[in-house]
């Protein structure tokens, strides 16, 4: 009896695990659509930072790193849901710390604890975090 409860128990753990997997990779299929549709509004940020006069394109400029930066951390994001390793939380955390450093830096305050967070992770990546590890799940 107690056999029969733990292989029911277990059947249901797949499917809940299947289940889960499968709306992670719709959510990352979603990802990668929005960022695809994203690319033509790239495009137009891309364009008016050449037609624009030298006063107003650093701010352009900076908008359209921003951006860049968004789509790639949507991308690392989406194949973080699909993989399922743990170098791949590691490069969205590194791409999101690099696009925070990048854009929203007010003072050095905020650069440090950058350059602080960029060194923790690579520490992590070289001493903590192996390159043959297996899937997480």
């Amino acid at each position: 009896m107690a056999n029969k409860l733990k292989s029911t128990i277990q059947k249901i753990e797949n499917k809940i695990e299947k289940f889960i997997v499968c709306i992670e990779v719709l959510l990352a299929f979603l990802i990668i659509f929005t960022i695809v549709l994203s690319v033509k509004d790239l495009v137009v940020l891309g364009i008016n930072v050449f037609k624009t006069e030298a006063d107003y394109s650093y701010a352009l400029l900076q908008g359209f790193l921003s951006y860049v930066l968004l789509l790639v951390v949507g991308i690392e994001l989406a194949l973080m849901l699909i993989s399922h390793t743990p170098g791949k939380v590691l490069q969205v955390t590194l791409y999101a710390i690099a696009r925070k450093m990048l854009i929203s830096s007010a003072n050095m305050k905020d650069i440090l604890l950058g350059v602080i967070a960029l060194a923790i992770v690579f520490f992590i990546d070289k001493f903590l975090h192996t390159k043959d590890a297996k899937k997480v799940l």
